[in-house]
């Protein structure tokens, strides 16, 4: 069976690092930034249920490369005879288009020449609330057909029930704890927690002790909801993360965070991005590991004087961020 999944872009190779791990994979591929992974598996749809790195999946059709809106269309004609083998009398279809980049057509457009070519081949059409969906995701030169019909985002976590109001994206928060490399039986800390999702999604990639700082008390009181909602476990602590070092001693294998950055929490970022790098230092363990998003990259790398292992680039809500890899001073 063919799937294809999508995540944040930038992440996709943490996606097949997954697929291949809990899925058995044959075969994924992927193309850098497109947010997209084609994969083949010998599974039944619900076992990609189980996947965190994913925001949505369904049934692989087709892709390409284009030029003008004729390629799309001409893509899914071709695959029509599959695309009606999971349609009936009694179902009726839908046609979605997400796009990213700069194109001589719209979404509308895109939507509107596909849903035309089904109506032609005689599928019911439903504008509100269809049975099955047909995705048809352009981004830059390349274009994906794909068909669903799970309409919740595997992001949407059940575990919360406190909604931070900068919450960072859980998918986010599992790449950069696989990408920090955790092992069972080390601690994480996570200096600016919120409502607890770094801590979370940690817990599904190693058997960590996890230490979790805010200096909000509301934020504080969510992550212990959060938690407990998860039936999970962690130190929670209301506490300022720059002066952390005055009560815990070095315990830290791991400082996965995301740091405010200025623009929904007012901060001076400068003093709080010292701090933050200056606490590091002093809780660190030899060789701990840093997993850290921002888009502020370079004010943090201003003041972070450990070892720079990688920085990555993701784009999810409109704004490109970094995903900082480093070892600890």
């Amino acid at each position: 069976m063919r799937y294809l999944l999508t995540t944040v872009q930038g992440l996709e190779d943490v996606v097949v690092e997954e697929v291949v791990e809990r899925l058995g994979a044959s075969s994924a591929r992927s193309a850098y930034m497109s947010g997209r992974v084609v994969v083949e598996a010998d599974v039944a749809p619900s076992a990609l249920l189980a996947l965190r790195s994913v925001e949505r999946f369904g049934v692989f059709l087709t892709s390409g490369a284009l030029s003008a809106l004729g390629d799309i269309v001409d893509g899914v004609r071709a695959v029509l005879p599959e695309v009606l083998s999971y349609v009936s009398p009694h179902v009726a279809a839908g046609v979605a288009c997400e796009r990213a980049g700069p194109h001589p057509f719209t979404s509308r457009d895109v939507e509107s020449a596909v849903g035309s070519l089904l109506k032609e081949a005689g599928v019911a059409i439903s504008l509100v609330d269809p049975d099955i969906e047909l995705n048809v995701d352009v981004i830059g030169d390349a274009y994906y057909v794909w068909l669903t019909s799970a309409r919740r985002s595997l992001k949407d976590r059940p575990y919360r029930r406190y909604q931070h109001y900068a919450s960072l994206n859980p998918v986010v928060a599992h790449a950069m704890a696989r990408l920090a490399r955790l092992r069972d039986g080390e601690t994480l800390c996570d200096l600016t927690c919120g409502g607890g999702t770094i801590c979370l999604e940690a817990s599904s990639v190693a058997r960590v002790r996890c230490i979790c700082v805010d200096v909000a008390l509301r934020h504080v009181k969510g992550a212990l909801e959060n938690l407990s909602a998860a039936g999970a476990d962690a130190d929670v602590l209301w506490f300022d993360s720059t002066k952390l070092h005055r009560a815990l001693r070095p315990v830290c294998d791991a400082f996965i965070f995301n740091p405010p950055y200025g623009v929904r929490i007012p901060a001076d970022i400068h003093k709080l991005y010292r701090g933050l790098v200056r606490t590091m230092e002093l809780l660190a363990r030899p060789g701990a590991r840093l997993a850290v998003v921002t888009p502020r990259w370079r004010a943090f790398l201003r003041y972070f004087r450990g070892e720079i292992l990688e920085r990555r680039v993701i784009y999810q809500g409109g704004i490109y961020s970094s995903i900082i890899l480093g070892r600890v001073k």
